[in-house]
């Protein structure tokens, strides 16, 4: 027999009670917030350690592109004892009965010939030119498979353009933010380039941020100049296989994305990733600098994603273009962290919904760091 409403209501109460109880007696003690700042010279890791990068590059169809893309990458400043590989990624120009582009066997040609004759002094040149056209989707999802927990991808679609300073950045925050056990989280996955520009909770909002440069976290992903943690991402895969074995799409009720994906369906993976991030309150590294500038430049030429061109999204930082914080490496205990909604939250402060999460933050500014555990199968922005 089922019980009243209110039975039901006063068990669910007794319930949170009794788990916000043994939150608290186990949570660990906060320590004072440290003040301390990292340079790209990382003095604070005794040892530097031994990792790999490998850019991964998704291509098709845009040879003009590609050009601006590798040339960029080639024209970047990197370490003559730091070998950075390249792994291009071509994908098959699609059969006649294909959706939406006609094929054009004489693209990839001229692809093909003029990454043979593209030079990569920097590490391994490794092209994978497929038999069939895979998409969007299949381009970043296989794209990479950690060997170690010492190796990290980043990934580029055709149409970015890179700062020189860009991979000195990403070596600075590898160091800082995966090496430095004083400064780990393992809620952070990586990092993202480009300028912060996107809300994707409710309608997509523009974000609206201060006036200052520097770091902080936000949980949307970056898929214009992505660095990838390897051990988030095999979490992914895996899950990612599970959800897709059981029919699970990639729904989050109140998120754009999922708009994205009943329109787009598997064209696309970025609901994918998003909905995993959301069920696991991971974070993602970026950085805003002054005037609307960035490390990495997407152009927005026509594409799966877009039309027709719409043109650069912000500026490329230069050697020359540098504001004062960019040698600022901060502790993530003094850095801001947004969720989807970009809603400042404080990491491992638990609450029951998200209507709490605004009257606990005021007197939780000076806590250690914590996790926020989502109960809930969506997100609302309200």
């Amino acid at each position: 027999m089922v019980g009243t409403p209110k039975k039901h209501f006063l068990a669910f109460l007794l319930l949170l009670s009794f788990c916000s109880l043994l939150i608290l007696l186990y949570s660990p003690h906060p320590n004072p917030i440290s003040t301390q700042t990292f340079t790209l010279n990382s003095h604070s890791i005794p040892t530097t350690p031994a990792f790999s990068l490998t850019i991964k590059v998704l291509t098709f169809n845009r040879l003009n592109s590609l050009t601006r893309c590798l040339t960029s990458l080639s024209n970047a400043h990197y370490l003559p004892d730091h070998p950075v590989h390249l792994h291009i990624f071509i994908d098959h120009f699609p059969n006649q009965s294909q959706y939406y582009i006609a094929p054009k066997p004489q693209d990839s040609l001229g692809i093909l010939r003029f990454i043979d004759g593209f030079e990569w002094k920097w590490g391994q040149k490794i092209v994978h030119y497929r038999t069939t056209n895979v998409g969007l989707q299949a381009q970043w999802l296989e794209a990479w498979w950690p060997t170690s927990d010492d190796e990290f991808a980043f990934v580029v679609e055709d149409d970015l353009e890179l700062s020189p300073l860009f991979f000195k950045y990403l070596r600075a925050l590898i160091l800082n933010y995966y090496y430095n056990a004083s400064n780990f989280s393992p809620f952070v996955y990586g990092a993202s380039l480009q300028r912060p520009r996107f809300v994707p909770g409710r309608q997509g909002n523009k974000m609206l941020l201060d006036s200052t440069s520097g770091l902080f976290l936000y949980q949307l992903v970056g898929t214009w100049g992505q660095l990838l943690f390897p051990k988030p991402w095999k979490e992914f895969r895996l899950w990612y296989d599970d959800h897709k074995a059981k029919d699970i799409k990639p729904f989050l009720d109140g998120m754009v994305t999922t708009g994205w994906y009943k329109k787009m369906g598997e064209r696309i993976w970025t609901p994918w990733f998003i909905k995993f991030i959301h069920s696991r309150g991971y974070f993602n590294i970026y950085t805003k600098f002054l005037d609307e500038k960035s490390l990495s430049v997407s152009h927005r030429d026509v594409g799966v994603n877009y039309g027709k061109t719409a043109g650069p999204d912000s500026q490329l930082l230069g050697v020359n273009s540098l504001d004062n914080n960019f040698l600022e490496m901060k502790s993530l205990s003094t850095m801001k962290w947004y969720d989807f909604c970009f809603r400042e939250v404080v990491p491992g402060r638990v609450v029951r919904n998200l209507n709490d999460l605004g009257s606990i933050l005021p007197s939780v500014q000076t806590k250690q760091t914590v996790l926020l555990v989502s109960l809930f199968g969506g997100t609302s922005c309200d």
